[in-house]
């Protein structure tokens, strides 16, 4: 038997999703090379686990209702899933030992790619509109920037 999620659980996975690539980006962009070369791998590994157990946590707590921490730990994968991704990118240059910096701007465009991949899911589902995918292209120009400014900045 399979159910289908409600419209605000459907819309709160991609929120959580969305969520989830801008704060790996971040990561990404704030990352600098200590010289131990598993660092970027650890650190998108170590956040995309905080990430989805604090959500976890705070789903399972603010329901108010006794549920399988597993059950919830699934419904909160999105924020998660979101970040594989880059963290997919991380390992691959570090298994085939390209330069960090170059690995790290990968991992950032992996999350760009992932995030126009979540907007095309919510466009689709909520209805192809030209007002609507201007809206999100102009969105996206604003955080692309934002999150250059940072990895040029930082």
């Amino acid at each position: 038997m399979r159910v289908q999620a409600q419209a605000p659980d459907r819309q709160l996975v991609f929120a959580t999703a969305v969520y989830g690539a801008l704060t790996i980006a971040l990561v990404v962009v704030d990352w600098e090379g200590d010289g131990n070369e598993w660092h970027l791998v650890e650190v998108i590994a170590g956040y995309i686990v905080t990430m989805w157990l604090t959500h976890t946590y705070a789903s399972l707590v603010s329901t108010g209702e006794f549920r399988s921490w597993f059950e919830v730990a699934r419904e909160e994968f999105s924020v998660a899933a979101a970040g594989l991704p880059a963290l997919g990118v991380a390992l691959l240059g570090q298994l085939l030992h390209w330069d960090q910096n170059e690995t790290a701007d990968l991992a950032l465009i992996a999350c760009a790619v992932t995030l126009v991949a979540i907007q095309a899911a919510i466009v689709h589902r909520l209805g192809f509109t030209r007002r609507r995918l201007m809206l999100t292209i102009v969105v996206d120009m604003l955080w692309a920037a934002v999150i250059l400014t940072l990895h040029v900045l930082i």
